[in-house]
């Protein structure tokens, strides 16, 4: 049997599919979510995934999906992380160290979406991967949209799912105020603040939020 590393790195779309499963170590994906995610063309994105499963990285489980328009679900294969590959834990720190997922990449796309009031990451940007969130913002006046695209493509860059929320800079601190969960669970763990420019960190410190 061939080491199995030495089938890993044979293209830039198989360091990609990496990274997302690698990233995402605690969901299964379908093969249409896999490639329209990590932005693969379908034939590419199942001659790589093959070699991913010969090396012992990914594994297939049987899993039930929404169906659109009906209260039902339907079985589906989905694709996961094998958790038993022995070298996953350097593979991850590896992936993480070389990829371009860094605060001052992610404010590089951000800024095309408008003027940033703050900027938080989490997740998979500070190597919490079982984190549900990876980026939070807030902007004085936002687009949805806007902010949509500019993850999107930083999500074809690096290769991965983004997580994030993004408010209006009135609602992020109202928010903080009330200490909901989606603020709770963001600075309850760890994370990293690129730009705060309406005292968002004061008002997490302050004696009026609760620790």
């Amino acid at each position: 049997m061939a080491d199995p590393l030495s089938i890993l790195f044979g293209s830039t779309a198989r360091v990609k599919l990496l990274r997302f499963f690698l990233f995402n170590p605690s969901k299964e994906f379908t093969f249409d979510d896999i490639s329209r995610r990590a932005k693969l063309v379908r034939r590419t994105a199942k001659t790589e995934m093959s070699a991913l499963e010969k090396a012992g990285v990914i594994k297939q489980k049987t899993v039930y999906i929404e169906v659109e328009g009906k209260n039902k679900k339907m079985k589906a294969i989905g694709y996961s992380v094998n958790k038993d590959f022995p070298e996953l834990q350097a593979l991850q720190t590896f992936l993480f160290e070389t990829a371009p997922i860094d605060g001052k990449n992610l404010l590089k796309h951000l800024r095309n979406a408008g003027v940033l009031d703050f900027v938080g990451v989490s997740g998979v940007f500070v190597r919490e991967f079982e984190q549900r969130l990876d980026v939070l913002l807030a902007m004085k006046k936002f687009s949805q949209a806007k902010v949509e695209k500019a993850i999107r493509s930083l999500e074809a860059e690096v290769g991965i799912e983004i997580r994030f929320a993004a408010m209006s800079s009135e609602d992020l601190m109202y928010r903080v105020g009330m200490y909901d969960k989606l603020t709770r669970d963001f600075f309850d763990y760890p994370h990293q603040v690129l730009v705060d420019k309406i005292g968002v960190k004061d008002e997490v410190t302050s004696s009026n939020y609760r620790m």
